[in-house]
């Protein structure tokens, strides 16, 4: 089924350092009034996005399906390093994508779900797409998705680093707003997390039965 064919997993930002200190930007980090997180009260988006990738990772080895992670266990790599290893790597592969994921922040109290493509019309239009509906599928009723149907689709377009430097196919993924107590609640919710990752790899194996 996967003959030939790769995908790259980044999980954005970074995680917690040998000395237990969290090892990326402030605005990555979020210290809720009341609950339990990931450090007490305070929500760490970069812990959450390499615990969602690795539960990818486990899912796509049980079914033999090859994959490249392009993100350290900890530390907060450059975009440009990140990039550059999924696309030095694809070289040996006919085909391929890229997921980048995260939760997002706003500070005013939005909710919900996105999928970013670079601006245009591209393959990564068609990736969005179905994940947009397996991820519905799988999450509709609990979560807000959030959507621009403006150009006919339901991703949002940005020219994030890793949509448009990378060679192949790329998608970023905003899984809910970690600043927002209900969202940081569904988010740690490991049925909800495990959901997530499956839709995922729902998306990887819609692509692998296109080709």
């Amino acid at each position: 089924m996967a003959n030939n064919f790769c995908v790259f997993l980044d999980a954005g930002h970074g995680g917690i350092g040998p000395d237990g200190n969290y090892t990326t930007a402030p605005g990555k980090q979020y210290q809720h009034q009341r609950g339990r997180f990931h450090q007490g009260n305070w929500f760490l988006e970069g812990v959450w996005n390499r615990a969602l990738t690795r539960l990818v990772m486990s899912k796509l080895q049980h079914l033999g399906i090859p994959y490249y992670p392009v993100f350290h266990e900890y530390a907060d790599w450059p975009l440009q390093y990140r990039v550059d290893l999924a696309n030095w790597y694809h070289q040996n592969y006919r085909r391929g994508f890229f997921i980048s994921n995260h939760a997002n922040a706003s500070g005013l109290g939005a909710r919900g779900y996105e999928v970013y493509t670079s601006p245009g019309v591209t393959t990564s239009d068609r990736i969005a797409n179905w994940h947009w509906e397996h991820t519905r599928a799988l999450l509709g009723d609990s979560i807000t998705m959030r959507a621009d149907q403006s150009d006919g689709d339901y991703d949002k377009e940005a020219r994030f680093f890793v949509l448009t430097k990378t060679v192949m196919p790329a998608i970023l993924v905003e899984h809910l707003f970690f600043d927002q107590y209900e969202d940081a609640l569904l988010l740690m919710d490991p049925e909800i997390t495990d959901r997530f990752a499956e839709a995922q790899v729902r998306t990887i194996i819609s692509y692998i039965n296109s080709l």
